[in-house]
């Protein structure tokens, strides 16, 4: 092997890397409403913990802000299903008139290519619910009989933690929403080798040097005649 295709290997091998990671896939720890930890099944009723899913501010009395979101369900309401169900601060169907709520879930780019994230989930709400993602708006929807889609390219992501925020607004009777299907994707980062230390960067040199006198003391001299 040459000197040429030894320095070719590694390179490509790189290059190879570098392509692989351009591929976006699901990023973990990211979950609809109404599962508990890790994305588990919760038991089925009303009032079962979302593990996910943080009341960060309301308006409704007897909210505690910092606790968990609530499994709820209304014959009203679309039905919910096992890995997706619908929520609210209270776990029954107590809603104060003209009052809103808002629930956060975080996830973690770290490790991702945040740039090229993405985001996409459907959402059910009664009565209106905005999403903001990292404090940006993303959507809205006010129907609890059928499931609205939302989602967003990269403009509104950050590395590492980022917010997901469901504000919702409720004009009279329960509150509540649903989240379902939701997805991030994002490339993931290659992992870096290490930057070499100075005296690395020198014994390298050096290196080539020798490289370089091996190569000029193999080429053949020229005779000079008289």
């Amino acid at each position: 092997m040459n000197f040429v295709s030894s320095f070719r290997l590694p390179l490509v091998a790189s290059m190879l890397l570098i392509a692989g990671a351009a591929n976006a896939v699901q990023v973990p720890g990211v979950y609809n409403t109404g599962l508990g930890v890790g994305g588990s099944e919760l038991a089925a009723g009303n009032g079962q913990v979302d593990a996910n899913y943080v009341v960060t501010a309301s308006t409704q009395p007897g909210v505690v802000v910092g606790s968990q979101a609530l499994t709820y369900y209304n014959p009203a309401y679309l039905q919910d299903g096992p890995f997706s169900r619908i929520v609210n601060a209270t776990g029954d169907d107590f809603g104060a008139d003209n009052t809103s709520t808002t629930f956060r879930t975080t996830f973690s780019l770290t490790g991702y290519d945040f740039a090229n994230a993405t985001i996409s989930g459907q959402t059910l709400s009664d009565n209106s619910l905005s999403i903001f993602l990292n404090g940006n708006f993303l959507s809205s929807s006010n129907t609890f009989t059928s499931l609205t889609p939302f989602g967003t390219s990269a403009q509104f992501f950050t590395g590492g933690l980022n917010t997901l925020d469901f504000v919702v607004s409720n004009i009279g009777g329960p509150t509540a929403f649903q989240v379902a299907g939701l997805t991030v994707t994002a490339a993931e980062l290659p992992v870096a080798a290490g930057v070499p230390e100075p005296a690395a960067w020198a014994m390298l040199l050096v290196g080539f040097g020798f490289v370089g006198a091996s190569m000029r003391a193999r080429k053949p001299s020229t005779a000079v005649t008289a």
